[in-house]
Formats: structure tokens, sequence, C-alpha cells
């Protein structure tokens, strides 16, 4: 039985372990920048909230939106919500409370 020795193309080269640490570093920064924006939001929401804001979590929603990771929201509207939505059109007077998208 003989002992092998690995071979040069199964070891990584200098070039490549560079490359990669760089990439990774790369990586972390904007990891670093992301959790920073979301630390600052989360924060501005709270402030707002306890300022007593209309909508508190503005901030948060639109960071959220820029970082590409607000989740897919599809409102349910009951039959008695269509049927106030048709009634108020019928009437005139605009609805007030929530926005129906």
């Amino acid at each position: 039985m003989s002992t092998r020795t690995p071979t040069a193309a199964l070891r990584p080269s200098l070039a490549s372990v560079s490359r990669l640490n760089s990439k990774l570093r790369r990586q972390l920064a904007a990891l670093r920048h992301d959790h920073t924006e979301l630390l600052v939001a989360a924060r501005a929401a709270v402030i707002a909230h306890f300022d007593g804001d209309a909508l508190p979590l503005t901030v948060l929603i639109d960071t959220l939106d820029q970082l590409n990771a607000l989740p897919e929201y599809a409102p349910q509207v009951t039959d008695d919500g269509l049927a106030a939505l048709a009634t108020a059109v019928d009437t005139g007077p605009p609805l007030v409370g929530r926005r129906v998208a």
C-alpha cells in the first residue's frame, strides 16, 4: 500500500485563496451595510411610534423594499369588503381607513 501525496491540482493556489478572501470580505461588508440600514429603519419606526406618527412603519417598509426583502403581501378582501367598496364607489364619498390596493 502506497501513500500518495495530494497533487498540486487539488491544492488551492495563493491567487485563488486571495480572490475568495476578497469576495467574502465584499459579501461581509454588504451584509454589515444591510444590517445597519435595517437597524436604523427599525429605530426610526419605534421613534415614530413613540411620537404618535400615523404611519410609523413607513421607513422600515421603504428600507425593506430597497433591500428587496419586503415580503409579498396579497390582501384578502371579503365579500362584505367588496360590497362596501361597491357602495362607496356608487355613493361618492371616499372610504376612510385602510387602503385597498
